[in-house]
Formats: structure tokens, C-alpha cells, sequence
């Protein structure tokens, strides 16, 4: 972070000085982030910046306090480029507002009762933070809404159509961001979205996992109306698991058998499966079983392998995939964004952090998660009904955690080393020994997303403690890049 670049300090008195009379100040930019007051469930409409204030103010305050003198000062003279702007008689509270952004030397004189002056000269930097969010559920914090099904009015997001929420890590990474350094204060924007892609979301319209009827810009393109032309310090972004199917993956796993060999077929034992994993949800228990419902199956969205490598059948037109999905054509995908970023938002793509999707795969030993391929007694079937994913096996479960996420994480990778990007890579190692069946999980089981927010798309996402692990490695990534 920026800190003082310059200090001078001089007698203004020659002999006969006041003893132990100094002169020194210190400065902070008064913090402007904020999360933002809930709107009514009817209303729960685009909200984005969370600051307060305008987004670009037109002059920015900062507080000076110069209370770290030392001797009896009577009056405390400020100077800023030169020209003398306040003379104050308490050390504490003095503000001026700067006409911008930049380095400014500002010069501090104390005054003792008998007129003997000491001064101190910094060159400070007034200095905000813009910092956008961006990318999909991961990004949005969907799973833990703001108010969640379970309490009065819920759920309630701070945005419905995208399901975000201020728990999302991105948010939190910006408020860690903003507490950390006096000297700057952040601006931040989220607009990541639930079920974005890089195509459909953040390079081209999208209707939101909740559509409301009326499809959001582009991300990249609603950052450059937002940034208008005023530098960008940092994009965080969380994409890439939509554009390889990862929920469609799961889902696929959930309701078939052995997902992952390219012949699925409809889980025999799903009719249980819902019965032990749907129990106990009050008014959700029948969203619940629609979900794991075996008539309401397609097959072909059984094939987890394929849509995973190279996405859905019906999204081929003349041998072409129009929704570029799967990960055949993720690292084109990646090409794509990265010269969105630099194209139209022109900035340093060193300043874009990419988060990695953490392998919640196993319990606290190192275990893989498993549901049971027979039925178990009725004890143990309560506790795996309470902890494993409902339908997917440890063949299914192997298969996800050695190749599907190997295989993401190594092409996000890839691809942020290729364009210079910042990889956040701790994120999975923060999440060790809290995956989806272990005692303490980081993340929202299938049977919770439905008591959580009415749905199922809460399900395989960080809860609150999960997000706590995003924003920690967000914030220490950022801090080890400036």
C-alpha cells in the first residue's frame, strides 16, 4: 500500500524555541465502502456500488490530524502545494478536499504560545481503490443470501436476478481491503451474476438466474460505463465453471448412475435417494423431490463426461458449439475475455484476480464423499442423508475430484499465466478438511440450498464461512501484488 513518500522537517524559530516542540501529522481517506440497506422483498431490484456517496465524487475528502506534535502548539497552520489553506487551534478533525486523485505535498506548521514554529513537510497520495466484481455464482455469493428462507421476509438478496449477496467473498475481500489502509478508501462495484458464463454474462447480455424480464449489459461493458475512463484497480472474477457445465455435471451425477462412463442410465435407487434426502424440509420437501424427480429425467443430460468435455448436444449448429461450452473450448473462451478486458476497459491485466473453484470433494481425513450403492441401516442412513451428496458415488466423486476439477482448475491456470493474470490458487488449500460431507463444511448441501433460499441452486456453493476463505485469499493476493 502507499505510504508517506517524502518527509521534511525544520526549525522555523532560531534560538529560544519552545522545548520538545516538533511538528507531525499523520493522514486517512475516510472510508467509503458500505454494504448497502436491504430493500423490500418486493423490491429487490439492480443494486451494484457499494460506497457511500457518489461513485465518482468530485472532490475527495481527506482528514488531517495532527496530533502526534509534541510540546504545547497553539495553533496548527496547513499548506497544501504551498499555499497556506487552514489555520486550526486543535490538532484533530482538520479536512480538505482535493480537486482529485494524485500526490500532493502538504506542509504542517505548529505554532507555540510564544510564537516559535516548527514544520513537517509529506508528499501524501490521495488515493481510492475502484474495485469491480465480477463472473458468476461463486462471484455473487449465491447459497448464502443476505436474509435467508429460514427468517422473516427471506430469502432476500441484495440483488434477486443474480442472486448476490453481501456475504459473497468479492464483497468481503473489498471491506478487508478498505480496513486495512487509512491512507486509501475503496470503491467497489459488484456485479458478478449466478450462472454467468464468459460469453453469457460478461461479454454479452444475460437474464440473470432469477430473470426479471429485463437481460443486464455485459459485464466487461457495464465496468467501462461504470469506471468512465478512471483507472481500474482491480478486477475480481470468479468464472469459468458454467462455461464447462459444472452444476449440469453434478446434477448428472445426482440422478444417474456411473455418470462419468459415457452409458449413464437413471439412478436405480433415486425414488430413496429423495426420500432420505428431501425429509424434514417443511415447505420445500416438495421442490426437493422435484429435483430428484426419475420421471422428469432426460437422458441425455446423464452423460456428465460429455457435457463436460464438449458440452450439450442441442447446442450444436452445423457442427459448431454456439454456446462455447465445455472444455474444449474454455481456454477460447479465457482468449476472449482477456482481450475484452484490454480492448474495452484498457487496463493492466495484472490487476485482474482469478479465483480457483476449491475440490470439496472429501471430509476432514482426506476421505472421498460417497452415497452408498445399497441401502444402509436406518441410523446410518440418517447421517449420510444429512452429509453426502444425494446419488453420487465414490467412483463419481473420484472421477469429479482427479479429472473434472484437475482439469478446470489447470486451464484457469493456464490460461491466467498466459494472459497475466493474478491466479488466487490458495482458495483450495483454505478449503481442506471442510468439504461437502465433512463435520464442518464450507459449503451448502443439496438438502440445505431448499431451506436456505427455495431452490436448488444454493447447492455446492461456500456458505458464509466458505466466503470467508474467498475474501481471505482475495485480500492476501492483492496485497502481495501492489
Amino acid at each position: 500500500m502507499t505510504m508517506f513518500m517524502g518527509v521534511v522537517a525544520a526549525p522555523l524559530a532560531g534560538c529560544g524555541e519552545e522545548p520538545g516542540l516538533q511538528a507531525s501529522f499523520d493522514y486517512e481517506m475516510p472510508a467509503r465502502f458500505v454494504v448497502p440497506a436491504l430493500r423490500a422483498p418486493e423490491d429487490q431490484s439492480e443494486y451494484e456500488v457499494y460506497v457511500e456517496g457518489p461513485l465518482q465524487p468530485d472532490m475527495w475528502r481527506v482528514r488531517l490530524n495532527a496530533c502526534g506534535s509534541t510540546g504545547s502548539p497553539a495553533r496548527y497552520i496547513w499548506r497544501i502545494d504551498g499555499e497556506e489553506v487552514a489555520v486550526e487551534t486543535r490538532c484533530n478533525g482538520f479536512e480538505y478536499e482535493f480537486p482529485a486523485e494524485g500526490e500532493y505535498s502538504v506542509s504542517l506548521v505548529v505554532e507555540g504560545g510564544s510564537g516559535e514554529q516548527m514544520a513537517e513537510t509529506q508528499v501524501i497520495e490521495v488515493r481510492d481503490l475502484l474495485i469491480f466484481g465480477l463472473g458468476d455464482s461463486y462471484g455473487s455469493g449465491e447459497g448464502s443470501p443476505d436474509v435467508d428462507a429460514r427468517e422473516e421476509g427471506g430469502p432476500r438478496w441484495q440483488n434477486r436476478e443474480c442472486h448476490r449477496s453481501s456475504r459473497s467473498g468479492q464483497v468481503r475481500a473489498a471491506q478487508m481491503i478498505e480496513e486495512a489502509d487509512p491512507h486509501t478508501s475503496v470503491t467497489f462495484v459488484h456485479l458478478a451474476c449466478s450462472g454467468g458464463r464468459i460469453y453469457r454474462a460478461l461479454l454479452e447480455q444475460y437474464d440473470g438466474i432469477e430473470p426479471d424480464g429485463t437481460p443486464a449489459e455485459p459485464q466487461i461493458d457495464r465496468v467501462a460505463k461504470l469506471a468512465d475512463d478512471h483507472e481500474i484497480d482491480a478486477l475480481f472474477v470468479s468464472i469459468g465453471g458454467n462455461d464447462i457445465n459444472f452444476s449440469t455435471v453434478v446434477k448428472a451425477c445426482v440422478l444417474g448412475t456411473d455418470c462419468h462412463l459415457g452409458s449413464p442410465a437413471i439412478d436405480s435407487l433415486l425414488e430413496s435417494t429423495a426420500s432420505w434426502a428431501c425429509d424434514f424440509l417443511g415447505s420445500y420437501e416438495d421442490d426437493c423431490r422435484s429435483y430428484l424427480d426419475p420421471d422428469a429425467i432426460d437422458l441425455d443430460l446423464l452423460d456428465a463426461r460429455r457435457i463436460f468435455e464438449i458440452g450439450s448436444k442441442d447446442e450444436y449448429v452445423d457442427g459448431v458449439d454456439v454456446h462455447r461450452d465445455g472444455l474444449d473450448d474454455l481456454p477460447s473462451n479465457y482468449d476472449a475475455l482477456a482481450a475484452a478486458i484490454v480492448g474495452t476497459l484498457g487496463m493492466d491485466p495484472a490487476r485482474v484476480y482469478l479465483t480457483e473453484i476449491p475440490d470439496v470433494t472429501r471430509d476432514e481425513f482426506g476421505e472421498l464423499c460417497a452415497w452408498p450403492t445399497e441401502l444402509p441401516g436406518y441410523q446410518e442412513t440418517l447421517r449420510i442423508a444429512a452429509q453426502q451428496v444425494p446419488g453420487v458415488t465414490e467412483a463419481e466423486m473420484e472421477w469429479a475430484s482427479t479429472y473434472v476439477l484437475t482439469e478446470l482448475g489447470a486451464a484457469m491456470r493456464a490460461s491466467a499465466n498466459k494472459h497475466r493474470w493474478q491466479f488466487v490458487d490458495s482458495v483450495n488449500a483454505r478449503f481442506a478438511g471442510h468439504g461437502y460431507c465433512s463435520d464442518v463444511p464450507w459449503l451448502i448441501r443439496l438438502q440445505n440450498t431448499f431451506s436456505f433460499q427455495g431452490d436448488a441452486n444454493g447447492a455446492i456453493h461456500p456458505n458464509p464461512a466458505g466466503y470467508g476463505a474467498y475474501a481471505d485469499a482475495i485480500f492476501e493476493a492483492f496485497l502481495a501484488a501492489q
